[in-house]
């Protein structure tokens, strides 16, 4: 019977693993940079100019609703996130619609992002290339 049981034994320890399997703990999140920037877009058509703006608070919105948040919330965060805050950076799109206007535009970003103070204007031909250089971050 000791045999046996013996045996028993030592086919169980044998059936343990070998090592302690303690799951690896995952890495802890990066924080995602703050930002508050107010975003202007200028458009001239034959001389005339019309300006429309849009605040981009990242990671999340806590405005006031008398400040126009930013449509595209989401997307345009990444997109600052992904060029570490840098706007001449911006990854942008690869395709864009292109009209035949040809409105010059020009964009301009002021604020904080990462504790850095942000103070950027770019002038574009037309907004095809606004979008292509900016993506969404500019879109509202």
């Amino acid at each position: 019977m000791n045999k046996i049981a013996l045996a028993l034994g030592a086919v169980l320890l044998a059936a343990l693993p070998t090592g302690t399997a303690f799951p690896t703990p995952a890495p802890a999140p990066q924080p995602v940079p703050e930002a508050h920037l107010q975003l202007t877009a200028t458009r001239t058509v034959h001389g005339i100019e019309s300006t429309r703006f849009a605040w981009l608070d990242c990671p999340a919105p806590h405005l006031t609703p008398k400040h126009p948040s930013h449509p595209h919330h989401t997307s345009a965060c990444t997109d600052l996130a992904v060029a570490h805050g840098d706007l001449d950076h911006l990854p942008g799109h690869t395709t864009a619609i292109c009209s035949n206007d040809a409105a010059q535009i020009t964009v301009t970003a002021n604020g904080v992002y990462d504790d850095r103070a942000v103070h950027w204007q770019h002038t574009y031909d037309d907004d095809c290339h606004l979008t292509l250089a900016t993506g969404q971050v500019f879109d509202f």
